[in-house]
């Protein structure tokens, strides 16, 4: 069964702050629901949840496991079909979205034995009236894989997602630095403006990927996936089974065309086998 309880003892909620919460490392953790709420100084208008929440890091023994903003963390849930209220900000560890069970787990966080683990959150200058709260979703079982003896042993499969950030100019541009090491599940590209029109996708000097935006959307709307979530979507996984991930050998290019100059920030989902 899966219990539903508040983290307690965040501290730090204030405008322009910087709050963190301890997460309690005995268990196993499924997701975390971040609900604020709040307004513009001096009575303004209400605000969603990711105009009052800038950043949210994520570290388990001091490692980044996740550096997102609050609108991407909205965006990956929506572009996996979810519905979300104004002021919910999800943080997925197992995740909803594959198509069985036992595939969504697979990835959950197990944190018993772990140090420390904790959540920074980034609030927006010049509001007021802030509440938060946080909902934890976690058991108290193990992730645990079957060696050649028999034995059940921990095992640790977590997607991590980092971000790097390119100057890219108008055209085809190059991007060749993205973290191999662990397979990728998706690739997310978000241009700072004008639109990516074309994207193809190398590994290893062998094309495993090409489609305009639209094609590429089109082929996420079959699989339940709302590809307009970001500039382009490279999901490796659209069929949702975590074992379709993205393993480079060598080489990963991928090559966006983009209307115009801009910032392209890009998120590598990838699953490691251990917080690091």
């Amino acid at each position: 069964m899966r219990i539903h309880n508040y983290i307690n003892g965040i501290e730090g909620v204030a405008a322009g702050g910087t709050a963190v919460a301890n997460i309690p490392v005995n268990r196993r953790y499924f997701d975390f629901r971040m609900f604020v709420t709040g307004n513009l100084a001096g009575g303004g208008a209400a605000q969603d949840a990711d105009e009052l929440i800038t950043n949210v890091r994520v570290y388990v023994n001091s490692v980044v496991i996740i550096d997102l903003t609050a609108t991407e963390l909205r965006k990956i849930a929506l572009l996996n079909g979810l519905s979300l209220t104004d002021n919910q900000i999800p943080i997925f560890a197992a995740e909803p979205w594959r198509a069985t069970v036992t595939g969504e787990e697979s990835v959950s966080w197990d944190l018993l034995g772990q140090q420390k683990c904790t959540i920074e959150l980034t609030f927006a200058s010049g509001t007021e009236n802030l509440t938060f709260k946080m909902n934890a979703s976690f058991d108290y079982g193990r992730n645990v894989s079957v060696n050649d003896a028999g034995e059940a042993q921990p095992l640790l499969a977590i997607v991590k997602k980092t971000t790097n950030t390119y100057n890219a100019g108008s055209g085809q541009f190059d991007i060749t630095s993205l973290p191999q090491r662990w397979p990728i599940q998706r690739i997310e590209l978000q241009a700072s403006a004008g639109t990516i029109s074309f994207l193809e996708c190398y590994r290893d000097d062998e094309k495993i990927h090409e489609a305009t935006v639209g094609e590429n959307n089109a082929i996420l709307t079959n699989q339940a996936m709302d590809g307009s979530q970001f500039s382009y979507v490279l999901a490796f996984d659209s069929d949702q089974q975590v074992s379709s991930a993205l393993q480079v050998s060598k080489t990963l290019l991928v090559r966006p065309t983009f209307s115009g100059s801009n910032q392209c920030r890009v998120i590598t989902e990838h699953r490691s086998n251990g917080y690091v």
